[in-house]
């Protein structure tokens, strides 16, 4: 009698041992959330300052990097939470050279403003890229959530992309937060070389499981 139920024992850990070793197949989640990675390059020879640059903070801006078509190719629509830009500037020439990054309105550079003005916003932040070498570089990163750049969370709902949005470089407003990015000399009347290297990273919800 002890035998059998020895035997029976043994039985039962053995089938609850290959209950736990099944694979489980899942559904489609009908949203997703990811950290998707995008990129971008620039570089000036001689350039006459300031040089702006401007880059996504609340939607893509068409540098949502490589797997955002997948994405969309399973759902309808994306909301960014929170971006994370890294600039790495490399000074090609015999000037030192301003990098800074703020967040501000897509629509700021239009007024013409100077870098000065830029590095005086309160979220900038600025390095300078010596002159010694020929070829020192900076790294400047800078992280925002949406609720932070917009004031509140729920405001981040008026800018839910849809693949075309995505992969343009048109804001869906002229005013939304944007990545300004600056370079230039320390008197803005000499030129200047660089290479600069943009990685945006993204924490974005795909929603609405699209399935034509």
């Amino acid at each position: 009698m002890e035998k059998s139920k020895q035997v029976f024992v043994v039985a039962k850990k053995a089938k609850r041992k290959n209950r736990r070793k099944q694979t489980v197949y899942k559904p489609l989640p009908t949203s997703m959330k990811v950290r998707i990675r995008g990129r971008t390059y620039d570089s000036g020879t001689g350039a006459t300052p300031p040089i702006w640059n401007r880059f996504g903070l609340v939607e893509f801006l068409g540098r949502g990097g490589s797997y955002i078509d997948t994405l969309f190719g399973l759902y309808k629509y994306a909301r960014v939470h929170k971006c994370k830009i890294t600039c790495r500037l490399v000074n090609m020439g015999s000037e030192p050279v301003i990098l800074a990054v703020a967040p501000l309105p897509h629509s700021w550079t239009a007024g013409s403003p100077t870098v000065s003005e830029l590095v005086d916003v309160p979220l900038a932040k600025r390095k300078t890229a010596s002159a010694y070498t020929g070829m020192d570089k900076v790294t400047i990163s800078h992280s925002l959530t949406a609720a932070q750049a917009l004031g509140n969370e729920l405001v981040s709902s008026k800018y839910v992309m849809d693949a075309t949005q995505a992969a343009s470089s048109t804001p869906l407003f002229p005013d939304e937060p944007a990545w300004i990015v600056g370079i230039s000399s320390f008197n803005a009347l000499t030129t200047v070389s660089y290479r600069l290297e943009v990685e945006l990273e993204f924490d974005v919800d795909f929603f609405s499981l699209d399935s034509s």
